[in-house]
C-alpha cells in the first residue's frame, strides 16, 4: 500500500512539474527523436537477443558434446 502511495505521489509530482514547465507530449516525442533514443533502444534490444541466442547455442553445443562423450566412453 505504501509503495502505491509513493508511486502515485511521484507521478503527481512529475505531472505537476511538467505542467508548470509547459511540457507537452509533443515536446517529449521530439526529445526522443532528437536524441535518437528509440534507435539506441532498438539496437540494444537486438544485441541482447543476439547474445541470448549465442548463449543458448553454446549451451546446446555443450550438452551435445557431453552426450557424445558419454556415448563414446560407454
Amino acid at each position: 500500500m505504501i509503495k502505491r502511495i509513493i508511486l502515485i505521489s511521484l507521478v503527481a509530482v512529475f505531472a505537476y512539474y511538467a505542467g508548470i514547465q509547459g511540457i507537452t507530449p509533443g515536446n517529449i516525442t521530439d526529445w526522443f527523436e532528437g536524441n535518437k533514443i528509440t534507435e539506441t533502444l532498438k539496437s540494444t534490444v537486438s544485441k541482447t537477443l543476439e547474445l541470448a541466442e549465442e548463449k543458448q547455442v553454446a549451451e546446446k553445443a555443450g550438452n551435445l558434446i557431453d552426450d557424445l562423450k558419454e556415448n563414446v566412453s560407454d
